[in-house]
Parts: structure tokens; sequence; C-alpha cells
């Protein structure tokens, strides 16, 4: 069966070392200022200022060709003071504005983390493995939170973010699992990281 476009950025699928760590408190908050306007979705990669500020943004592609730009990781939500609300608000998407204050950002920063991703086009398959990757952003689905973001084609560019560590079969004819047609899922590691700067084949 044919894959689906149907974008949701990436999905921690585990880690080298063992299954998914939802640890509560693992690592304390990174921040985003207030005044950033642009929308981070569950799922976005991220990365530091450039203005050597301490703040976290979404990930900007082609960021990583030809130059290194280290990612922070991957967004899994946010807190804030709610300026329209007056309260304190958890929410799995930034969406831009609203904003009291600096802004609390969950991040998956394990440097071992593996991520389930849908391909842009592709199909991407099993001769990619050990290839690198960046980023097509997409758009965060405002109702959900969920980010719109999937992989780029892999190549040998060693500066990407992420690289190809596997390809997902199962279960036979589900959505993703079609290594003949576009939009497959595949499995991520981190490659140039804040704990964890490598290189592609």
């Amino acid at each position: 069966m044919a894959n689906t476009a149907g974008y949701f950025g990436f999905a921690q699928w585990g880690t080298a070392s063992g299954p998914v760590n939802f640890a509560s408190g693992a690592n304390p908050p990174y921040r985003i200022a207030s005044g950033y306007g642009t929308a981070i979705g569950f799922g976005d990669p991220v990365k530091m200022n450039t203005s050597a500020t301490g703040y976290i943004e979404r990930w900007v592609a082609g960021t990583g060709a030809g130059t290194v730009t280290i990612l922070a990781g991957v967004f899994q939500g946010c807190k804030y003071y709610s300026t329209s609300q007056k309260k304190i608000v958890w929410s799995n998407y930034w969406p831009g504005s609203d904003a009291t204050g600096d802004v609390d950002a969950f991040i998956c920063d394990d440097p071992n983390a593996l991520f389930k991703v849908q391909a842009n086009a592709g199909p991407i398959t099993q001769t990619a493995i050990g290839q690198t990757a960046d980023v097509v952003l997409g758009t965060v689905n405002t109702t959900t939170g969920i980010s719109g973001a999937s992989l780029d084609t892999p190549t040998t560019t060693n500066t990407f973010p992420f690289k190809v560590v596997n390809v997902i079969t199962t279960p036979p004819g589900a959505n993703g699992t079609d290594l003949t047609t576009a939009y497959n899922y595949v499995v991520v590691a981190f490659n140039n990281q804040t704990f964890k700067q490598l290189g592609g084949v």
C-alpha cells in the first residue's frame, strides 16, 4: 500500500541503549525568549539562538549545509505565564506569543535518543542507513500542537543534524512501511547535537 503524507515531526522511538526515557525532571528546562515570535511544535528540532543569548529557537532548514549548526534537541512542550489568561499554561507547543517572562521549554536532548520521522519525499531505503539529512519544517498544527516537520533526502553532508539508522517496515501494510513509495518512516539519531558531534558516511 502506498504511503500517505502526514508529517508529525520527530517522535522519540527509544534510545540506542534501551526504550524511551520519559523520566520527569531528568534535565532542567531550556528557555524561549518571551518575544520569540515563531511557533515551535511538539516534535520540532530546536537549536540555540545564534546571538549566543542562551535561548532556544526552532531549527532553520538549511543551516546545517556546509557549516555545523548544533541541535539542542527535539521540542517536547513548554510552560509559561499567559499574558491573556493570567495564569501558568502548560502546552505541548509554543504558539509564538502570549508569554509574560521567559518560557520554560522541555527538550529531548539525550545524545543517544532515536526518533521516528516521515520522509518528506523519498522513499528513503536501506541504502541511506548511515547517511545524514536535514529537516523540512512544515507548519505547526495549532489544534494539536504537533510539528509538521519531516526528513529531507539523505546525503553524505556530515554537517546535517540527523543520521539515518534504520527504516521501518512493520506492521506490513501500515502507513509509512512501504519502501517503494514516498513518505515512508525511518528511524534517525542525532548527528550534530549539543552532546554529540559526529559525521555521516
